[in-house]
């Protein structure tokens, strides 16, 4: 009966996705980044339920170009121009990198899958940034992470206190053990992406008491860090706090959230977070920080050895024996990961992105706190702070996780290419007018971004 009205439920969604792309791809990312088909995996056994949404998506959006009702522009930012470049060298890296076809004990994935993966998850982003193109469709967007961080966080949290669950938390996951969420590395960078997210929520909200449930959800998607017991996602928490205290107009409120982080550590994190956390300084006494370290190695060796293709697309574990004596494992960070399998080039482009991303945000949301007539409440600000902290929380996450393909990722890039864009030509709409003998109050144009 579960399966029937799935059926009846992705039919409706697949023609409201063919009709109008724009809902089609917020469904999409919803389904990419929630991922019921993992949760209630009984209910979507042998259901794609992606391409049931995403092939109807890109038939509208193809129809709406060719109709010309698609404004490309937007394309055309420093964020895409990054993603296109890595699109590129993992294309030379898949195609010519000299391990992809190596076949050993160390061959943690079957590049070809992995490619084939890759290639939608870019499909995906690129139609994304073309149909995200107005305060309406962020509003709809963003709520994605909302929901996402706020049912995540009430199911880790049940896998606790109902199910007693210890050890370090997984992600939801089939019963093929799989899912983007299965490492618990993962799932553990969704809560420091989703906490500015539900904070942001509350912050914009008119409704007092919405706004209290979404903050009351934020300890609790603390605690779930600490289930996981993942060092990097606590260093990332903790660098969105720093960064969040730093930029809040309200400095007690920064100072607060960081003393309530500190009591909920002191209080709830258990043994397995404390320990593991006990020992971050200590890299060379712990086997798994040594590990990440010759790993390191192993990567810049690869990158000398092979600057343009890199060892090969989802090739480290294939190519690492031939350049370190250590156990072959994956890099655990994004930079050496990328540059490691498919270049200098990627690798560096990375770093770009992130940090040419970041300070963006960081630019675009002094900018617009600044401007008097606009209330901090406003969409624009809200969404470029809970970007900005929430990649300052994913780029210091993957200087320790191999997280480089992670949806999630995908997700705040598309966001905040938006906001970027969006905030840009309003700011351009002030500084000339299309009527230059206009007299409206700037008050009235800022109106839209509530």
């Amino acid at each position: 009966m579960g399966t029937i009205v799935l059926y009846i439920i992705l039919a409706g969604n697949a023609l409201a996705s063919l009709l109008y792309p724009r809902i089609g791809i917020v469904l999409t990312y919803l389904i990419a980044v929630l991922t019921p088909q993992y949760i209630w995996w009984w209910v979507f056994e042998d259901v794609r339920p992606v391409y049931w949404i995403f092939v109807p998506t890109l038939i509208g959006f193809a129809v709406a170009a060719l109709q010309e009702k698609i404004d490309f522009s937007r394309l055309n930012t420093r964020i895409n121009w990054c993603v296109a470049v890595l699109w590129l060298t993992s294309v030379v890296a898949f195609y010519f990198g000299p391990y992809v076809d190596v076949h050993n004990d160390y061959r943690f994935y079957d590049p070809a899958l992995v490619f084939s993966t890759w290639q939608k998850t870019l499909l995906a982003y690129f139609v994304a940034v073309a149909l995200v193109d107005s305060s309406k469709q962020l509003k709809a967007f963003s709520i994605v992470m909302v929901i996402t961080a706020a049912y995540m966080t009430l199911w880790a949290n049940e896998q606790y206190f109902v199910f007693n669950k210890f050890g370090r938390l997984h992600g939801p996951r089939g019963l093929a053990e799989s899912g983007i969420y299965f490492d618990e590395n993962n799932f553990a960078v969704l809560f420091v992406v989703g906490f500015p997210f539900l904070y942001y929520f509350g912050h914009y909200l008119n409704n007092k008491v919405i706004s209290l449930v979404s903050w009351a959800i934020i300890p609790f998607s603390w605690h779930a860090i600490f289930l996981t017991g993942s060092r990097g996602a606590l260093l990332g928490i903790a660098a969105v706090l720093f960064v969040f205290a730093m930029r809040s107009e309200r400095k007690l409120v920064g100072m607060l959230v960081i003393i309530c982080f500190v009591g909920a550590f002191v209080w709830q994190a258990g043994a397995v977070m404390k320990n593991r956390s006990s020992t971050i300084g200590d890299y060379e006494e712990d086997e798994s920080s040594a590990g990440r370290v010759d790993a390191w190695d192993a990567a810049t060796g690869m990158m000398a050895a092979h600057p343009i293709t890199g060892a090969g697309f989802s090739s480290f574990g294939q190519a690492f024996p031939d350049f370190s004596d250590k156990r072959p494992r994956i890099a655990h960070n994004a930079f050496f990961q990328i540059g490691g399998e498919c270049g200098v080039l990627a690798g560096l482009t990375y770093l770009l992105l992130m940090v040419s991303t970041l300070n963006s945000l960081r630019t675009n949301g002094s900018r617009l706190r600044k401007t008097e007539w606009l209330d901090q409440r406003n969409l624009y600000y809200c969404l470029n702070e809970a970007c900005l902290l929430g990649l300052t929380g994913f780029f210091v996450c993957s200087l320790f996780l191999s997280i480089e393909k992670y949806e999630v990722l995908y997700y705040l890039l598309i966001l905040s290419n938006g906001t970027l864009v969006l905030s840009r030509k309003l700011f351009d709409e002030l500084n000339h007018p299309v009527d230059p003998g206009s007299t409206s109050n700037p008050a009235e144009l800022g109106h839209q971004l509530s």
